[in-house]
């Protein structure tokens, strides 16, 4: 159990009391927050995607209580399966104060990698990774799919 202090001083007709709490404070918008009310940041997005589809990659970081942990715009990372760099791009605050960037899926089939690193309102910087996944399979299924429904609407 942490150790606490509590100091009583009176001004005047005003009394205050100051509660000195080991650990460390952070002031952020306005709030003290405590050291351990430290925000998770994880990706709200993964998925198989087809050849020329529009993508998106989200991330979220929030408090315990759910507020938005952001400082300013995340910058968002994509690499091709071979590693070599698709796009490196800013992101953009939605309305439920996740960040995403959108994008369309390009021509090569594999696993890309994607990361986000992110300034916080705890004056850190969040990085996280995931990937996602353009199929062979999956382009060629809807591309079945497609001339299917072109014969039969005709």
């Amino acid at each position: 159990m942490e150790e606490a202090s509590a100091m009583i001083v009176g001004i005047g007709t005003v009394v205050v009391i100051v509660c000195l709490v080991t650990g460390i404070w952070w002031y952020v918008g306005q709030t003290w927050r405590p050291s351990f009310d430290v925000p998770t940041m994880q990706f709200v997005s993964g998925t198989e995607y087809n050849i020329g589809e529009a993508g998106q990659v989200i991330v979220e970081a929030r408090f315990a209580n759910g507020t938005a942990a952001f400082a300013s715009a995340c910058s968002f990372s994509v690499w091709y399966p071979d590693k070599s760099v698709f796009m490196v791009q800013n992101g953009t605050t939605g309305p439920n104060g996740n960040q995403y960037v959108a994008f369309t899926i390009p021509n090569m089939t594999g696993v890309y990698e994607y990361q986000a690193s992110c300034p916080l309102v705890t004056g850190k910087t969040g990085v996280i990774s995931k990937s996602f996944h353009v199929s062979e399979f999956q382009n060629m299924t809807t591309e079945r799919l497609n001339r299917i429904r072109a014969v039969t609407v005709k």
